[in-house]
């Protein structure tokens, strides 16, 4: 419409000018149509102020928009306009009031609109330019200074917003109060307690404000340590307390009485938090168990310390220590170890850190828990901590733990590397390599232990140690048959002045005798045998010792005194009686008692079927009789002989004696068909020649010397001359074995071999060869010349073959071929002693191959007349081992308990371990905790102890005590040398971190605590030895620094 108008009024002035006349009527009409429009417009205007000012916004908006388009727009109107926009918060209500200052920057509206803009602003929270249009202001209301106030608040400028509060307090107006809240609350927020303090005091009564200022006031008595004043005023404040803010105000009160000691009132209000928080809160955990240990309730400390979660802060060193301290007044020393060794690995506070590694160390002396070594912990605090109250004490205990520990082998490696040792130290390293020496004795494992007691030897301080090192070095060299070193340490032994040493010197002439027996000396054999005679006690012993002297002089040809000392055994009746019977049998046929020996021959037969005498008993009666002629007796024992055995040579002397028998009794066709069968079958052995002998004379006797002919030509590899050659050649070895130039001899044996591939004698060459080659310790050409014995067959040669053939595969822990060779064994075993290490041999060879074989040789083992400690707690472990995984649990817990009375080493570390799981699948955890730590504490097996530890795990888990179960399992992944055991404990580590993970909150917050050097109270005195009863100090308070609940302030209070 403006726009026609004013294109119209130009074409008409175009028109005017060419025409004057028409100019003055048309200015006089112009003149009446302008003043028509002005007041049309003036108009509308005074129609949409009557509309705004009766708040009909939206009516007076749509004139007002005609009336600020175009050229005719004026500032009132659009003013107007955008106050029309900020009524109805429309979003265009700031861009109208920025058209306005464009398009009339010198408007008279400009305090209207800097105020609409700031409301606008702080309306929509948009602070910051709130501020600006505010501060654009020339003057402020009471409103306009409150909200100035509050955005500032809001945009974090405390200062600013302070300030601003300040004005409004102490006048008359709605905004007093609230600024005088926002005040105090900027200052409470800044620190500055003492100035919100006055002004939170001054709403206490207030309508609005006087529920809230309490808390707040509570919290400035608590900041400003204001205990008793908190206690005061806060006290009547929880009995009245608002639900949401029970649980603040307890916590409060809480520290408070905690603060002044008043343990009995902050463990009440501590449990109330506890109670309405419903959540753990790491922190009131820690003090709440502070104030129960303070309180002596010890067992209440430990249940709120245990729950403080497990933070990498100053909260957790502060809780191990106490927890280490609470376990400690319950004389529960495992678990007080494992806190303060937890205690030990922060940094926080490095005085709280010493005092509980200082601690730690004590106790791990104490103890003598496995993994923990002791040695290692006493020598890190001395490098570490330098506190001269402590570091005498643990030096001492240093020493101690090197002379008592039983952890031997991580003591002497300790001791072994230093190179100039004290005397202490010397003492307990000469201490500690006989121990460990002992230990691999009863390991037979003698090799090592002769390392050890060698390096017991070098320091000689204590003689009676020296005594029992060379005692026991003595018998490993004889249990590696080295007789002669054997003979000379123990000749070289010193009688000992100790009177509890005494049945070790009566030992020593049993095994200096055993050496000199075993070397062949038998003269001095017999004389430390009677010797021990003399002062025997043990029967076991004496019995033994009666066969040796009757061995001895046997071997002496002292027949007479053999068979004397003989039936001195027979008499014992404690085992090998069958041998005793048989050797005297002998020694009497030797001397002329030819009754007496048949006697006892007889005895045998007709009691001891089963006995490896047996056999020889038939034969020896067989040959007496044919020695005397009475032939059908010794026919009829041949006979039986033949039935009863499978030793070649036996058979082959058999039939050869039966054979001479026929032959002098004139019944030569009969005799030739027993020459002819030694002939035929047993040409490697050595009746093989005197068979072809008597086989000639039979034939001559009938004039038949063809047929004896035709036999030898049968025999393509027997020649007569080949033979005597054969002969020459064996008989030349054999001289030289004889006389013990074993290398001479099996370089000769060799030749033979290389010559006559199948000659007469092939099959003693080879098995004395064998010999030959272990003698020069040639244990590769005595394997294989023993394993070609073993194929050639020969039985007489088959027990000496296997058994050296299993010892070696034995020792080399090759328990496939040693149980083979051995299984071989049980039929050709020929003495009691021989059948013992086979059945021995086979139960501990397939211990870890087949367990019921070796269940089944264990059964036997244990039925043995002589057996020791060791070998029946390895027979005994290895049947209850049987019984536990075929389920009979009760049987293997009885079987188990004998082991335990049985072994102080890895037989009984293993059976206590068992027991101790039967008892934890009983339920009676507390017992198999306690059995466990008797594991730890009497055995040295790592491998069962760390067993047993993850077994103390599972039940610290089920007891639910996650803190022990981690120290635990922490202890074994640092410690344990295994991966299998070591990745079962980290797997289970991480199983209870994910189950906290679940079940227990996160602390928001950090909290450093902090405990000055003067608050920790030291011990005053040092002491010499640990009691059992001793007491960690504990520090008298600690310094919270950051431990309080915060108080929500009000959200977004606005007033208009």
């Amino acid at each position: 419409m403006v726009y026609l108008f004013t294109h119209f009024g130009y074409l008409l002035l175009l028109n005017l000018i060419r025409n004057p006349m028409k100019l003055r009527y048309y200015t006089l009409l112009f003149l009446l149509f302008s003043s028509s429009l002005v007041f049309a417009q003036n108009h509308s205007f005074d129609d949409a102020q009557s509309l705004f000012d009766d708040g009909k916004y939206s009516a007076a908006q749509a004139l007002l928009n005609q009336l600020s388009s175009g050229h005719s727009a004026n500032a009132e109107a659009m003013f107007l306009n955008a106050k029309c926009s900020k009524a109805l918060f429309l979003s265009d209500a700031e861009l109208l009031y920025e058209e306005l200052d464009e398009y009339f920057p010198y408007h008279q509206f400009k305090q209207e609109v800097n105020a609409d803009l700031a409301l606008i602003n702080y309306r929509n929270k948009d602070y910051s330019n709130a501020i600006s249009y505010f501060l654009e202001l020339d003057s402020l209301s009471n409103e306009f200074i409150f909200k100035l106030a509050y955005a500032s608040f809001s945009i974090g400028s405390l200062v600013d917003a302070q300030y601003y509060f300040s004005k409004l307090i102490g006048t008359v107006s709605k905004y007093s109060s609230t600024a005088q809240y926002y005040y105090a609350y900027i200052a409470y927020e800044r620190g500055f307690y003492k100035s919100a303090l006055v002004s939170f005091n001054k709403l206490l009564n207030d309508e609005k404000f006087g529920n809230i200022v309490p808390y707040y006031i509570s919290q400035i008595y608590f900041f400003q340590k204001e205990y008793k004043q908190l206690i005061a005023f806060a006290k009547p404040l929880s009995e009245k307390v608002i639900a949401s803010r029970k649980s603040e105000v307890n916590r409060l009160l809480a520290e408070a009485y905690f603060r002044t000691k008043d343990y009995e009132n902050a463990i009440i209000h501590f449990e109330v938090f506890l109670e309405e928080e419903k959540e753990g809160n790491s922190v009131v955990h820690f003090l709440l168990g502070q104030a129960y240990y303070n309180s002596k309730n010890y067992l209440s400390a430990i249940s709120s310390l245990e729950k403080v979660s497990n933070s990498a802060d100053s909260l957790m060193q502060n809780s191990a220590y106490f927890l280490g301290a609470s376990y400690l007044m319950t004389d529960n020393k495992n678990y007080a170890l494992q806190a303060f060794k937890k205690s030990s690995e922060y940094n926080y506070n490095p005085i709280l850190k010493e005092e509980a590694f200082y601690n730690y160390a004590k106790l791990s002396f104490q103890l003598e828990l496995p993994f923990e070594n002791t040695l290692a912990t006493l020598k890190t605090y001395l490098e570490s901590y330098n506190n001269p109250l402590h570091k005498k004490i643990i030096e001492d205990l240093m020493v101690k733990s090197l002379q008592s520990t039983s952890q031997y082998s991580e003591a002497y490696n300790a001791l072994v590397d230093i190179h100039l040792l004290t005397n202490s130290q010397q003492i307990a390293l000469q201490q500690l390599a006989f121990f460990l020496g002992v230990k691999e004795y009863n390991q037979q494992n003698f090799k090592d232990a002769i390392s050890y007691f060698i390096v017991a030897n070098r320091y000689p301080i204590n003689d009676d140690y020296s005594y029992l090192t060379n005692y026991w070095l003595a018998d490993c060299y004889f249990q590696l048959s080295n007789f002669d070193k054997s003979i000379a340490i123990y000749s070289n032994l010193s009688v000992s002045s100790n009177k509890n040493l005494s049945d070790y010197e009566s030992l020593k002439s049993y095994n200096l005798a055993y050496s000199y027996f075993q070397n062949s000396d038998y003269s001095n054999a017999i004389k430390w045998f009677r010797t021990y005679e003399k002062t025997a006690i043990d029967s076991m012993k004496l019995n033994d010792t009666y066969f040796r002297i009757a061995d001895g002089y046997f071997m002496s040809s002292d027949f007479s005194l053999a068979q004397k000392y003989y039936n001195k055994a027979i008499a014992y009746n404690l085992f090998d009686v069958d041998y005793g019977i048989y050797k005297c049998s002998v020694s009497l046929g030797l001397i002329g008692k030819n009754k007496s020996k048949v006697k006892l021959l007889k005895q045998i037969i007709a009691d001891y079927s089963a006995s490896s005498y047996y056999d020889n008993s038939l034969y020896d009666l067989a040959k007496y009789y044919k020695n005397t002629q009475q032939n059908d007796l010794a026919i009829k024992y041949y006979d039986d002989l033949l039935i009863a055995t499978k030793d070649e040579n036996l058979i082959a002397d058999a039939y050869l004696s039966k054979g001479m028998i026929y032959f002098n009794s004139s019944k030569t066709n009969e005799a030739i068909v027993e020459f002819l069968f030694v002939v035929n079958n047993y040409q490697h052995t050595i009746y093989f020649k005197e068979a072809i002998s008597g086989l000639q004379a039979a034939y001559s006797s009938l004039a038949q010397i063809d047929k004896y002919l035709a036999v030898i030509e049968s025999l393509p590899s027997v020649s007569i001359s080949r033979a005597e050659q054969d002969s020459l050649t064996y008989n030349a070895a054999f001289m030289k074995f004889s006389e013990l130039e074993y290398k001479v001899a099996k370089k000769a044996f060799d030749k033979y071999l290389s010559t006559f591939e199948n000659g007469i004698f092939v099959n003693d060459v080879t098995y004395y060869n064998a010999m030959s080659a272990v003698k020069i310790n040639d244990s590769i050409a005595a394997i294989t010349l023993y394993e070609k014995v073993v194929e050639l067959g020969v039985k007489s040669h088959q027990e000496t073959a296997m058994l050296f053939l299993a010892r070696e595969s034995y020792s080399r822990n090759d328990f496939v071929n040693s149980n083979k060779h051995y299984n071989t064994l049980l039929e050709y075993a020929s003495s009691n002693s021989i059948k013992r290490e086979v059945v021995i041999r086979l139960m501990t060879g397939n211990e870890m191959i087949d367990n019921k074989v070796a269940f089944k040789f264990a059964k036997q083992v244990v039925e043995f007349d002589k057996t020791d400690n060791w070998l029946l707690s390895k027979a005994y472990v290895i049947i209850a081992r049987n019984e536990f995984e075929n389920g009979n649990y009760a049987k293997s817990k009885v079987t188990f308990k004998q082991v335990v009375g049985l072994s102080d080493y890895d037989e009984g570390a293993e059976a206590k371990y068992y027991l101790a799981y039967l008892t934890y699948l009983d339920e009676n955890l507390t017992l198999a905790e306690q059995m466990i730590f008797e594991l730890a504490e009497k055995y040295s097996s790592d491998y069962f102890i760390a067993k047993a530890f993850i077994l103390l795990a599972d039940i610290y888990v089920a007891q639910e005590n996650n803190f022990q179960a981690k120290a635990t399992l922490e202890s074994i992944i640092e410690n344990h040398d295994g991966d299998d055991l070591v990745n079962l404990a980290r797997k289970k580590w991480e199983q209870i971190v994910e189950k906290e993970k679940v079940v227990t909150p996160e602390v928001e917050e950090e909290f450093y605590i902090d405990i000055s050097e003067d608050e920790i109270v030291y011990e005053e005195e040092v002491r010499d030895e640990i009691d059992e009863d001793y007491i960690v100090e504990i520090p008298d308070s600690l310094k919270v620094e950051s431990d309080s609940l915060e108080i929500k302030i009000l959200e977004d209070e606005e007033i208009e």
